[in-house]
């Protein structure tokens, strides 16, 4: 779990992402959980080039851990990641009437 605070979530998801962060994300999107080798594979890139995007969007609270599961092609276990949902706006408490 990430322990970015709500604020800088808000504030990340008004930042314009790089094109390999923004090609990421939408793979992501797109593919649904997915480990960085179906990432990767999606893209048609080298996983390299997807490990530290989906770190930087991982510490901008845009993308979070679905799961972790066996990645059958090596048997290994592997992180699923997910995009993660919106901060929810809170309602002030409402002033004495």
């Amino acid at each position: 779990m990430s322990n970015v605070q709500t604020t800088s979530i808000a504030s990340y998801q008004g930042l314009p992402l790089s094109a390999r962060q923004t090609a990421v994300r939408r793979a992501i999107t797109k593919l649904g959980a997915a480990c960085n080798q179906q990432i990767a594979d999606h893209l048609g890139v080298p996983v390299n080039q997807v490990t530290g995007r989906v770190f930087e969007l991982r510490e901008a609270g845009a993308v979070i851990e679905s799961h972790k599961g066996l990645w059958k092609p090596t048997g290994r276990t592997v992180i699923y990641w997910k995009i993660a949902p919106a901060p929810v706006a809170t309602a002030s408490p409402a002033g004495p009437a």
